[in-house]
């Protein structure tokens, strides 16, 4: 029996156990390098190219990269690098402004914004600015249509000549552009042309444009605030005239200049008529008492008084109508003072309401003054020096991104129904 704790009795044991555990190893690997031998290999790339539709897949993944990938990028290149034309862009800046003095509402009192009154006039302008009309008057001033239609441009960018005027609209809403500076209210207007010059004309024109456009609304203004007034003051005028002319020739006809004057003169003469009456026969009666009534004397006293009476009662005809006649109307000093007090009237309600028409025609004169509209051209167009569009590198950069996100998405769909139909 040998003792278990001799190292030497061991050895033997261990020696063996080693010799098995390296063998198993080296089985473990060789069975690993055989299934990932060539020939294994071979047998699995064999068993994956078998799957049906493989070389579809391959051939329809080249296909949609040569379609969605490399003919646009090489169709767009080949266009931003010998075909596309070169824009240039005008610059011009202006305000609109009234000679009111604006009153903050409640939004700009609390945000700083510009009045919304103010707000509206500037884009009254702005939307005028990329309007049909404003087409138009450009076509008529700078020859708009044959400026964005020469043969020189490339034919993407080109208009067609032969268009309607609402496209050729659409097509300057394009090539124009206006932006509003919050809280300044300055206007940054911007006009792309094939040519330097041509972009300057434009703008100038554009701004020219814009002036007059300021200019007729003024004039709108004016004609809304101070012509109504001045028809209110011609009428008042000539209804003045017309109760002067009727006082004139009532004056003329009925032989009075002043009915008030004339009155007082007729009352002064019947006082002192009625007075020497009363004394005459006075006089008469006391005669009377010492002298027959038939004496020479007394018939010439009594001839005397009845001619003051007769005398008396024609004045007070005169002064007021004794009979319910027409004719006695016309002939009382009476009913003339009736009809120029009436005429006098019309004449004073004539002259107050003609002082009162002149006086609103000054005020809306002045009121038109403060509404007027000016635009104030802050940087004038310049000539520019350098084309702005198209951005190549821009446009080439977005063309081929979108072109592999398309290609991607293609792929992934074409795999998708693959597994699907497997």
């Amino acid at each position: 029996m040998t003792d278990s704790g001799d190292p030497g009795a061991l050895t033997p044991s261990l020696r063996a156990m080693e010799r098995a555990q390296a063998i198993s190893r080296a089985l473990t690997d060789a069975a690993r390098r055989a299934r990932f031998s060539t020939r294994a290999r071979g047998a699995y790339r064999s068993s994956f190219a078998a799957r049906r539709g493989a070389a579809l897949m391959r051939a329809l993944t080249i296909g949609l990269f040569v379609a969605l990938v490399a003919v646009p990028n090489i169709v767009i290149d080949f266009y931003l690098a010998l075909l596309a034309s070169d824009q240039y862009v005008a610059e011009a800046r202006f305000t609109v402004s009234s000679g009111a003095i604006p009153k903050m509402d409640g939004l700009g009192s609390v945000s700083g914004l510009p009045p919304m009154l103010i707000v509206q006039d500037i884009q009254v302008v702005t939307n005028y600015i990329q309007s049909r009309t404003m087409v138009e008057e450009l076509e008529r001033l700078v020859g708009l249509r044959d400026i964005y239609s020469s043969p020189s441009i490339d034919w993407f960018a080109r208009f067609r000549k032969d268009k309607p005027i609402e496209k050729f609209t659409r097509y300057w809403e394009d090539m124009s552009a206006t932006r509003i500076g919050i809280p300044s209210g300055i206007v940054t207007l911007t006009v792309r042309a094939f040519t330097p010059e041509d972009a300057k004309r434009i703008a100038e024109a554009v701004i020219g444009q814009s002036e007059t456009l300021i200019n007729n609304l003024n004039a709108r203004m004016r004609s809304d605030t101070v012509l109504a007034s001045e028809r209110d003051m011609q009428s008042a005028a000539q209804r003045l005239g017309h109760a002067r002319v009727q006082m004139e020739y009532i004056r003329n006809a009925k032989g009075v200049l002043n009915v008030n004057e004339t009155g007082k003169a007729l009352s002064g003469l019947v006082s002192g008529l009625q007075s020497d009456l009363l004394q005459a026969e006075r006089d008469y009666q006391t005669e009377l008492r010492y002298v027959a009534e038939d004496a020479p004397q007394m018939r010439v006293m009594k001839t005397r008084i009845s001619a003051m009476r007769s005398q008396l009662e024609d004045m007070k005809a005169k002064l007021t109508k004794t009979e319910n006649t027409a004719a006695a109307d016309d002939e009382a000093l009476s009913g003339k003072m009736t009809k120029f007090d009436e005429l006098g009237l019309e004449e004073r309600i004539a002259e107050k309401r003609y002082a009162q028409t002149v006086a609103a025609v000054e005020a809306a004169r002045m009121m038109s003054e403060r509404r007027m509209l000016y635009l104030h051209e802050i940087v004038p167009p310049a000539l520019p020096e350098e084309s702005t569009y198209p951005k190549r590198w821009l446009i080439a950069a977005m063309t081929f991104l979108a072109s592999i996100v398309a290609w991607t998405g293609a792929v992934a769909g074409l795999a998708f129904a693959r597994n699907h139909m497997a």
